[in-house]
């Protein structure tokens, strides 16, 4: 079940994050606590609380036995027409089951219904595959973001 996150679901959230980007993001942090800790901070409760109450954003749970999956919204300074996917992060214990291309889904499709006809995001290195296998392409007008991410773009429909 994918639904909208509520600050009820905020600490379980934060800790889903933690544990995706120590359990699963080798590629991108190597194992060294100096790059792992500003993205765990940057996705803090406090963070995430941020992110849940601004209007320009908006945050979603897939939902198994616990959260299986984190989602995020953005159209901050994005062009008309466009959104971003801010973040999406899968449950560990939980990765290979879907819920990760299912959360993807609905998240494009909640930028569509916001009258959103592009997506773009900033994949990391462990993302990236991912991404790409479903539909996302590079996008040469940008460029990564803090982790040196690569940029991809989606036309939505």
């Amino acid at each position: 079940m994918i639904r909208p996150a509520t600050a009820e679901d905020l600490p379980a959230m934060a800790a889903l994050i933690a544990a995706a980007i120590r359990d699963l993001c080798h590629a991108d942090h190597h194992g060294q606590a100096n790059r792992m800790r500003p993205w765990v901070a940057a996705n803090d409760i406090a963070a995430l609380a941020a992110r849940l109450k601004d209007p320009a954003q908006r945050l979603f749970v897939a939902q198994a036995a616990g959260l299986a999956a984190v989602g995020g919204l953005d159209w901050r300074d994005q062009p008309e027409g466009r959104g971003r996917i801010s973040l999406l992060f899968v449950d560990p214990a939980q990765q290979g089951k879907g819920h990760a291309r299912a959360l993807l889904a609905a998240l494009e499709a909640e930028l569509w219904a916001l009258g959103r006809t592009e997506g773009r995001l900033t994949a990391t290195n462990t993302a990236r595959g991912f991404y790409l296998s479903q539909g996302w392409a590079p996008d040469p007008a940008a460029s990564g973001g803090a982790l040196l991410g690569h940029a991809l773009q989606k036309a939505l429909a």
